[in-house]
């Protein structure tokens, strides 16, 4: 009978070098490092003008927690339920009992106006309990990351491609169900997945999505291509107008663009998930690793992982030189794969079953 990954460490465990360091119990569920980030709305905009800077700011931080709680509502739930089921609209105290806290990433003030982008982090058990009491059917399960390339046209000015890449960079799509990364600069030009690969490889990505804007006057639009080592895939378009001559005009229709994308992306994720896809399974690994710090190492990309698709980490044994681990993922190994080395793990397929190493050229990202 072929040996499994659990005989692979028996002599070790069977032989005293179990607990040559802390262990957790058999039975012991390894933290999930950020499991709460998708009930974390980043990159809220408002712009507050009031009495006083003091009450702007006030006003600026109800508002952020008003539109961070849609954000949220649209990231959780399908369209599809949207449509027939009236949102909860909480009022202002009961909002912010469900706020946990209200962040600022950037603000500008002045004695009677407030300009920021906040970051509002709800609390799960009230969320859930709001939304499922309304009738919705919560989606949380997350996937591998999407790695967009803000391009452009050849005839769009290169500040206005600067700020389309800062609405996406700054828009906080990176906490959705299908977290939204942005490929470096450096990637350019039209759809090509040679070009793109190495790109995706780098962000645990399986394909890219290019996003190139057009503009024609005041009315915007961005073309979605998707490349992966299968093709070439048309994702539709979206389009937007600038209400404005100034810079913020601007931006506000590059921002609607990329909110725009964004939700196609989610709720093609979210249409595959209700529909049963992707298949969600049980893996049974063997964490190898020289010393503890290693093991560590290993651990915590575990647990960043979990912010996408790993649950249910179980740390079963653990020896001197090796570990016992078991976790659900969702989705397909290579995109399991793709993802551990993102955070530092290589997934490998030994004689045994599968073996987790730390990546030591990069160590473990978190």
């Amino acid at each position: 009978m072929k040996s499994t990954p659990w005989a692979v460490l028996a002599a070790l465990i069977l032989t005293a070098v179990l607990c040559a360091f802390p262990a957790q119990p058999a039975s012991a569920q390894a933290p999930a490092a950020g499991s709460d980030n998708i009930f974390r709305v980043q990159g809220v905009n408002v712009d507050e003008t009031a009495a006083t800077g003091a009450a702007a700011q006030q006003q600026g931080f109800a508002s952020a927690q008003r539109i961070g709680f849609q954000r949220l509502v649209a990231r959780l739930t399908s369209p599809d339920e949207r449509a027939r089921i009236p949102a909860p609209q909480p009022d202002p105290a009961t909002l912010d009992r469900m706020v946990l806290s209200t962040d600022v990433e950037q603000e500008r003030r002045s004695a009677t106006h407030y300009i920021g982008r906040l970051t509002v982090r709800f609390d799960p058990l009230q969320v859930r309990a709001l939304l499922r009491g309304a009738g919705f059917t919560l989606i949380e399960t997350r996937t591998a990351p999407v790695l967009i390339a803000p391009v452009a046209t050849s005839d769009v000015p290169a500040d206005t491609l600067a700020l389309w890449r800062d609405v996406w960079t700054n828009g906080g799509y990176g906490q959705e169900l299908a977290p939204i990364t942005v490929a470096p600069d450096a990637l350019t030009g039209a759809p090509d997945w040679p070009t793109a690969q190495p790109f995706a490889a780098s962000a645990g990505a399986t394909s890219v999505l290019y996003a190139t804007l057009h503009a024609q006057g005041p009315s915007l639009s961005a073309t979605l291509t998707e490349v992966s080592a299968q093709g070439a895939v048309s994702r539709g378009s979206v389009s937007s107008q600038v209400n404005g001559a100034d810079p913020t005009a601007l931006r506000a229709a590059l921002q609607t663009l990329a909110d725009q994308a964004n939700a196609q992306v989610q709720n093609a994720w979210k249409a595959r998930s209700i529909a049963g896809q992707p298949a969600r399974s049980r893996v049974s690994a063997t964490a190898l690793y020289d010393n503890e710090q290693q093991w560590e190492q290993i651990k915590q990309g575990l647990q960043a992982a979990a912010t996408t698709l790993i649950s249910e980490i179980r740390i079963e044994a653990v020896g001197r030189q090796g570990a016992l681990i078991s976790f659900t993922f969702t989705g397909q190994l290579d995109q399991l794969g793709a993802e551990l080395n993102r955070r530092g793990v290589s997934l490998e397929q030994g004689p045994q079953g599968p073996v987790l190493r730390l990546v030591q050229s990069q160590g473990a990202q978190h």
